[in-house]
């Protein structure tokens, strides 16, 4: 019988319960991984006054396992090339989920700060290679969709967290340890939020390792049984088809160990023929992670006081008792010398607004992406992200501040997952786990920048850090002009941040 390549095979078997299972196993890795990070703006909150942390201290505690998953990155995607994405990815969560548990435990800031960046270092294998495992389970054509769909874990990760926070926090409960450490609620909301990598650890145990790898290190026999899986799955069966499974290029080992097998195959990514095709999607994926993620993860500190004056966005910043220093606490009008802290959440109620912004601007990229190109729905959401972040700047209606702000952050957001998508569909199967990690790696520094410039500066001049994330998506806009090319050379040239992929 003639051979056929993956892509045909799995379009013959079409689509069934074995790729619903993928989904929902990718649905749950994704979920915790969302989960994880976004925790670290309630940390920020909740541990203000057991640790009594300073504004340079709240952003170490944000940016920490955000610097661990810049770390990992880089060098995760030759593991899961290596050693495979079902293995890689299960590693990782038994990492970040064992790591995540002994942080909820630490008695004081910078031992917690530590655990939470190896939880980073985890956790980047988590995020990273949950894409590629899915994508590599359905055939070419489903995948923009199946992506965007298997998103809306985020939405949920989102609704979680304050929602588990909601059910616990306002209990109050603590557990007397020592004389000078005790068990608070948020201790125990850490642990709540592992929950969802827990039921991901064990659906990633129970299906099998992608066909893609597979065919791709030479163990062909494991790539059909994994095909039969799909198969038996979909209640179909092999007998009925005559597939004959085409080889695909084979992954290169070279001698001189693992890091010069790094160096050597990372190097390849910064070559013709992908050279090109990879800047331009680490410049869109780095753009999208420093406005949507930087700021993204103070959402919850900024949000948690009373909005309902009408007051511009930066009035509501410097008067924010969270993000400003502590102030002095005075008695018959004489500094006493103890600081006054804040770590109670009391508004739970905007980040379900935030993580519902996120399930409806997926379902308008879904929606998008039936009625027009990659390209230009992607040009949609930066250009009305531009739009809104610059209406903040005069903006004093309550309701219409709460909307605008969520949806600069969001709308770039949602772009993540369908930019990495992309670039699973263009590069070849051996190159594929190290390109996407090292994009999303280096990409997540963009969003240490944001976080750094949010925790550090906003307080200090809200105005021109406001403006700096409206450049940064101006510029983006900038590079449309150069899409219908698809010059990468002359892309690059016309911007230095761009943003749009190639294949979009």
């Amino acid at each position: 019988m003639p051979a056929m390549d993956l892509d045909t095979a799995l379009l013959t078997m079409g689509y069934g319960c074995g790729q619903v299972i993928i989904f929902a196993v990718s649905f749950f890795v994704y979920f915790y991984s969302v989960s994880e990070s976004m925790s670290a703006g309630y940390l920020v909150i909740l541990s203000s006054c057991d640790f009594a942390t300073t504004g340079g201290d709240k952003t170490l505690l944000a940016n920490s396992l955000l610097g661990g998953m810049v770390a990992s990155g880089l060098f995760i995607g030759l593991v899961a090339d290596r050693y495979g994405r079902k293995f890689t990815i299960r590693l990782a969560l038994i990492g970040a989920l064992c790591f995540s548990f002994l942080s909820a435990l630490m008695p004081e800031l910078y031992s917690m700060a530590v655990m939470r960046m190896i939880v980073g270092i985890f956790l980047s294998g988590v995020a990273s290679l949950q894409v590629g495992f899915l994508t590599e389970f359905h055939a070419p054509k489903w995948r923009p969709l199946v992506v965007t769909l298997c998103s809306h874990s985020q939405t949920a990760a989102l609704m979680y967290c304050p929602l588990m926070g909601m059910a616990i926090l306002p209990t109050n409960f603590s557990i007397t340890l020592s004389s000078n450490y005790d068990m608070r609620a948020w201790r125990f909301l850490m642990m709540v939020i592992e929950i969802p990598g827990w039921i991901g650890l064990l659906g990633i145990s129970l299906v099998p390792e992608t066909p893609y790898y597979l065919m791709s290190v030479n163990r062909e026999d494991k790539a059909i049984m994994a095909l039969k899986w799909i198969c038996r799955m979909n209640r179909k069966k092999w007998e009925d088809f005559e597939i004959s499974v085409a080889e695909l290029p084979r992954a290169t080992i070279v001698a001189g160990g693992f890091w010069k097998e790094l160096w050597d195959e990372s190097i390849r990514l910064f070559k013709r023929p992908y050279v090109g095709r990879f800047m331009l999607c680490l410049w869109l994926i780095f753009g999208i992670f420093f406005v949507a993620i930087g700021m993204g993860i103070w959402f919850p500190v900024i949000r948690n006081m009373d909005n309902s004056g009408h007051h511009r966005f930066c009035y509501l910043i410097h008067h924010n008792p969270i993000i400003n220093k502590h102030n002095i606490r005075t008695a018959n009008g004489t500094d006493t010398g103890v600081p006054h802290c804040h770590d109670v959440m009391s508004n739970f109620i905007d980040p379900i607004y935030y993580a519902l912004a996120y399930m409806s601007c997926f379902i308008l990229s879904s929606l998008l992406l039936q009625c027009m190109a990659r390209k230009f729905a992607i040009a949609v959401h930066i250009a009305l992200a531009c739009i809104l972040g610059l209406c903040l700047n005069f903006l004093k209606q309550p309701t219409m501040v709460l909307i605008f702000f969520t949806l600069m952050m969001v709308l770039p957001g949602v772009l993540i997952p369908l930019a990495t998508s992309a670039l699973v569909d263009c590069l070849p199967t051996h190159l594929r786990g190290k390109a996407i990690c090292m994009v999303r790696s280096l990409a997540r520094f963009g969003g240490v920048l944001g976080s750094t410039l949010v925790g550090m500066l906003m307080r200090i001049t809200c105005d021109v850090t406001l403006n700096i994330f409206n450049v940064a998506l101006a510029r983006k806009l900038k590079f449309v002009s150069c899409w219908p090319s698809f010059n990468p050379k002359a892309c690059l040239h016309h911007s230095k941040i761009t943003s749009i992929y190639i294949y979009f």
